[in-house]
């Protein structure tokens, strides 16, 4: 399949193994410039990143573990988050294709990409500022392709070819995945802000639903109502006394889904 973007993925650096794509994308940056859509694809990963000093495991060579260096200077730093929105909007739109089932596809505050209930990518996205603008961005992305076995300490993993049942070509779900990224990505640069929010939070994983949550290690019962400017977490929290009280989670750390 030929590559359909005008500049995500048209430089590629494929590694072997590395500690972190993302770790490896900044040294690289460091060293001269490199162009927009810059990805470097590594087939093992050793030492991933996820959220908030998370790690991200991954069989080698069977699932996506990239990094994209983005200049997206064109965004205020108050709205570094809509560039969150963006990547997290350009996997769900790539997994939804491929499953022929845009239902079931989700986005779990801030960036996971959950199928019904279950883990199927992860997003960590890395700003340098400088004074009033983004410098660069590393965008760096796990999608579980092909792997069908997965450590049972991990709570909910899943990947495209257990929902599908196929082995897929991961060279070619990262060209197809790359276009759904830009579409997003241009979107951003034409500042389509609302159309990205809309769209973000009608993906937004149990939005609206009364669930079971762990927040501060308390039990509370709560709604998601969405997502400010910020990237802060809006939720509706039940009381004892059959009143509400609506808060603001700033670190998923702090909220554990149940």
């Amino acid at each position: 399949m030929k590559l359909q973007t005008l500049f995500i993925g048209h430089s590629i650096q494929i590694l072997d193994r590395v500690d972190s794509t993302n770790s490896f994308a900044f040294n690289l940056i460091k060293e001269s410039p490199q162009p927009e859509g810059y990805i470097i694809w590594a087939k093992e990963q050793f030492a991933g990143r996820g959220q908030r000093g998370a790690s991200w495991a991954s069989e080698p060579g069977a699932n996506l573990t990239f990094s994209i260096i983005l200049h997206p200077h064109f965004l205020p730093i108050a709205e570094q988050f809509q560039l969150t929105k963006a990547i997290a909007l350009g996997i769900a739109g790539f997994v939804s294709h491929c499953l022929e089932d845009y239902t079931h596809v989700k986005i779990k505050w801030p960036n996971d990409i959950y199928v019904k209930n279950c883990k199927i990518a992860g997003i960590l996205i890395e700003n340098v500022l400088e004074q009033s603008a983004i410098k660069y961005s590393v965008a760096g992305i796990g999608l579980n392709i092909n792997q069908a076995v997965f450590d049972p300490l991990l709570p909910n993993p899943i990947s495209l070819k257990m929902l599908t049942g196929e082995d897929l070509n991961p060279e070619e779900c990262l060209k197809q995945l790359c276009s759904f990224i830009e579409k997003q990505y241009l979107s951003l640069r034409a500042a389509n802000y609302q159309q990205i929010d809309e769209a973000y939070h009608n993906l937004l994983y149990r939005k609206g639903i009364w669930s079971d949550f762990k927040l501060n290690s308390e039990a509370v019962k709560g709604q998601i109502e969405g997502v400010n400017r910020a990237g802060h977490l809006i939720l509706k929290k039940s009381l004892p006394n059959s009143s509400f009280e609506t808060i603001t989670v700033s670190d998923s750390k702090q909220l554990v889904f149940l």
